[in-house]
């Protein structure tokens, strides 16, 4: 008898001691594998342990919250891109033929004609033509003020003129360093004008859902050479698809099941931001009101005007700093810095830097330089320490599936890059 409950006890504790174990080495990495780095999970798990609910720094008087960039870094590739390239393929536009003439600007911060990586073009000229090809489409489209079905007016000449010298000119406007994107990311925005927010999220749904179920690829449109323009032929190219990134999902999930609250600070139109993120869709469930974003004036009939929200922050570069000020430290009372950001490019880098007392910052590695090169080479720089400033995730372009190192392959590629 008394073998047997020795036995009996010594069971016990060997399975207590067992669920313990289990229960430790579930604490010591509350993040699922998947496809980080060695160095990285490590990093991020004691970060979450650290710093969320239980952990040694948890301070529920301030409790910490992450900052997040959205486009090629919570989702792979661009998601106001793939907006604007379906709006154009499925003309979905309510701009009269002015409205449309008015975002037209022949001189913008003293440029009227690009460089010679855009053909030496005149505004004035590519504007023109532009404005023509919308005269047209406008005219004709049954869904605007002509006749002709979608398939009928994508044969014609003016629809591909179009299609290509839109996508050409904001090209060359977030090129163009005297232009930039404090010109071009509102720009591309205004085109939504005449449509109310909730047309804008049925759109980007339908762009969404459409891109990420098409091919990752790098395609060349070039204008029709047979149509008399002012600016000739142009050629511009442009990526297709988008993706979730499962690391990012489980990220978010396991930072707020940890009490780290998580904010999207995107350069991205708010309500397109708030589609792809949002509870019950892709696989996010940010709520709405944790997405900081870009945001227009709305006219008392509740239709978009081609104007910047009036005192908003344009969120990218120093905004990104300015908002989250403005929105989490002043109106939630997060008096406080970020305890984690995540980006992928030059507008992150003020969000990653900008904050004394933030933590870690995990950047995906594009094999960029300028100031985002920068942060990239301190990551690797700091590989070896137990507790980073900064690491560098790698991931595949080509597939938008995460690599387990902090080399990437790039788009078109086949070999892994480092820095």
């Amino acid at each position: 008898m008394k073998t047997w409950f020795l036995s009996f006890s010594m069971m016990g504790l060997l399975l207590l001691s067992g669920s313990c174990r289990d229960e430790e080495r579930l604490q010591s990495n509350p993040l699922d594998r998947l496809n980080w780095s060695e160095k990285n999970y490590v990093v991020l798990n004691n970060l979450i342990n650290d710093y969320g609910i239980g952990g040694k720094y948890y301070n529920e008087n301030k409790a910490p919250y992450a900052v997040f960039d959205w486009d090629q870094t919570c989702a792979h590739f661009d998601v106001e891109e793939a907006l604007m390239r379906y709006q154009l393929s499925h003309l979905q536009y309510k701009m009269t033929k002015q409205q449309f003439s008015d975002l037209l600007k022949d001189n913008i911060h003293g440029v009227t004609q690009l460089p010679e990586d855009y053909q030496n073009i005149r505004l004035a000229d590519i504007n023109q033509d532009l404005k023509n090809d919308y005269d047209f489409l406008y005219d004709n489209f049954s869904g605007l003020n002509g006749t002709m079905t979608l398939e009928e007016i994508k044969g014609n000449p003016r629809f591909n003129d179009f299609f290509v010298k839109l996508l050409f000119l904001y090209d060359a406007y977030c090129s163009v360093p005297a232009i930039g994107d404090d010109y071009a990311y509102p720009w591309v925005l205004y085109l939504f004008a005449g449509h109310t927010t909730e047309e804008v999220k049925t759109m980007a749904r339908e762009a969404i859902s459409y891109e990420l179920g098409n091919r990752l690829s790098k395609q060349i449109v070039e204008s029709p050479a047979g149509l008399q323009t002012n600016a000739g032929v142009v050629r511009v190219s442009y990526r297709t698809g988008l993706r979730v990134i499962p690391e990012m999902q489980n990220l978010i999930s396991t930072f707020r099941n940890h009490g780290i609250d998580v904010f999207i600070v995107s350069a991205s139109y708010k309500p397109v931001v708030e589609v792809f993120s949002g509870i019950g869709t892709y696989g996010y469930n940010v709520p709405p009101e944790n997405v900081i974003a870009m945001e227009l004036e709305i006219d008392s009939n509740g239709k978009i005007l081609p104007e910047y929200k009036a005192g908003w922050e344009k969120t990218f570069g120093q905004g990104k700093v300015e908002a989250i000020n403005k929105t989490i430290k002043t109106e939630l009372g997060k008096n406080w810095d970020p305890l984690f950001s995540a980006g992928d490019s030059d507008g992150d880098y003020e969000m990653s830097t900008g904050f004394p007392d933030m933590k870690l910052s995990l950047i995906w590695n594009r094999m960029k330089g300028g100031k985002i090169g920068e942060l990239c080479k301190r990551a690797v720089d700091e590989a070896d320490h137990i507790t980073p400033r900064f690491i560098l995730q790698g991931r595949d372009e080509n597939t938008g599936i995460v690599l387990p190192s902090s080399e990437s392959v790039l788009l078109g590629t086949t070999g892994k890059s480092g820095m």
